[in-house]
C-alpha cells in the first residue's frame, strides 16, 4: 500500500509513473531524487517509467547523458509505428499496449516506448496503458524480474492477458449471436457483429506488429543476452501467436455469421418480393375489368341490367380462379 501511494506522488510531482531497483529478488522503489544513486549501483536492474506529458520528463531523457541517440529519439518522437531494434548496447523502439478503456471509441491502442540494456529499462508513455501499470502493480507487489529482457517478457505476459480477455469476450458475443441465429430471433444481431468485427481488427492491427517486433527483436539481440533471455522472450511471443489464433477464428467466424446474417435477410426479402408478384400477378386481370367498366361510354356490357354489378363480380371472380389454375399449372407457388 505504501509503495502504490509513493508512486502516485512520484507521478503528480516529476512526471515519473514508478521507478524500481530490483537486486537479489528484493524490489526497493526509486524516488525522483534516488534515480541517480539507483543506477549507480554495481549490480540489480532500475525500471523507469515515465509520463511524457510532464516536461520535466522528457527534459530528463533528454539530458541524460548515457542514452543513445536512437534512444532518445523513439523515446521522445511521435512516430507510432511498433517497432524494437538495436540502439547503442541496448534496445529501443515502441510496442503496443491497450488502453484503459479498450472499448472506448476514442481509445485502443497506445503506444508504450522503450528502451532496455543489461541493467536499465527506460519505458514512457502519454496516456494510460493496461499493461505497464498490470506490470508496475506486480512488482509493487513483489515481483522481481531477473534482468531487462525478464521484465519485457512480464509486459509481454500482461499484455496478451489482457487482449485474451478481450477475446474471451468476443468469442462469448459470437456464441451468442450464433444462438439468436440458430433461434431466428433476428432482432440487431447485424449491429452486434459489426461491434465484433471492428473490435477484432482493432486488436488484429495491434498483434500483427507487435509479434513483427519481438520476432525481429529476438533475431538481433544484444550480446549481454543469453539463452535464458532468448528463452524468455520466445515464449512471449509464443504465447501472444496463441492469442492471435484464437483472434483469427473469433473473427472468422463473425464473418460467417454475418454472411449468414445476410444471406437471412435477403431470403426474406426475396420471399416477400416473390408474395408481392403473385398478388399483383393475380390481381392485374381485376384491375383491367374494373378500367374497363369504369369508362364512363356507352355501350358497356349489363350496364342497364339490375344484376349488372354481380355479373361483373362473377366474372373478376372467374378471372382470378383461372388466375390461379394458370399459376399453380406453371408451378409458380
Amino acid at each position: 500500500m505504501g509503495t502504490t501511494r509513493a508512486a502516485a506522488d512520484i507521478s503528480e510531482e516529476h512526471g515519473l509513473i514508478c521507478g524500481f531497483l530490483i537486486r537479489g529478488g528484493a524490489v526497493t522503489p526509486v524516488p525522483w531524487p534516488g534515480i541517480a544513486d539507483a543506477m549507480a549501483q554495481p549490480d540489480g536492474l532500475v525500471w523507469l517509467h515515465f509520463n511524457l506529458v510532464d516536461v520535466r520528463a522528457r527534459q530528463w531523457i533528454e539530458a541524460m547523458p548515457t542514452l543513445p541517440r536512437g534512444a532518445r529519439q523513439a523515446l521522445l518522437g511521435q512516430d507510432s509505428h511498433f517497432r524494437l531494434e538495436p540502439a547503442g548496447e541496448g534496445l529501443t523502439g515502441v510496442l503496443a499496449d491497450l488502453h484503459h478503456r479498450f472499448d472506448d471509441p476514442a481509445g485502443g491502442l497506445g503506444q508504450l516506448r522503450i528502451y532496455m540494456e543489461a541493467r536499465l529499462v527506460i519505458t514512457a508513455r502519454r496516456q494510460p496503458l493496461m499493461a505497464v501499470d498490470q506490470l508496475r502493480r506486480s512488482i509493487s507487489q513483489g515481483l522481481a524480474p531477473t534482468g531487462a529482457v525478464d521484465l519485457v517478457a512480464h509486459l509481454m505476459f500482461h499484455l496478451t492477458d489482457t487482449v485474451a480477455a478481450e477475446v474471451s469476450e468476443l468469442a462469448d458475443d459470437v456464441d451468442d449471436v450464433e444462438d439468436s441465429l440458430l433461434a431466428d430471433r433476428l432482432e440487431d444481431e447485424g449491429e452486434k457483429l459489426g461491434r465484433i468485427r471492428r473490435t477484432s481488427a482493432r486488436l488484429r492491427r495491434h498483434l500483427g506488429p507487435q509479434r513483427t517486433a519481438l520476432n525481429v527483436a529476438l533475431s538481433r539481440m544484444p550480446g549481454w543476452c543469453g539463452t535464458e533471455d532468448r528463452s524468455r522472450l520466445r515464449q512471449a511471443i509464443d504465447r501472444l501467436e496463441g492469442v492471435s489464433q484464437d483472434l483469427d477464428l473469433v473473427q472468422e467466424r463473425a464473418r460467417l455469421l454475418q454472411d449468414e446474417l445476410s444471406n437471412r435477410f435477403s431470403e426474406a426479402t426475396n420471399r416477400n418480393l416473390y408474395v408481392l408478384s403473385i398478388v399483383t400477378t393475380i390481381l392485374l386481370p381485376v384491375n383491367l375489368i374494373t378500367g374497363i367498366f369504369g369508362m364512363n361510354v356507352g355501350g358497356l356490357p349489363w350496364s342497364g341490367h339490375d344484376a349488372g354489378f354481380l355479373w361483373v363480380c362473377g366474372v373478376m371472380l372467374v378471372t382470378i380462379l383461372v388466375s390461379l389454375v394458370v399459376l399453380h399449372w406453371r408451378r409458380l407457388f
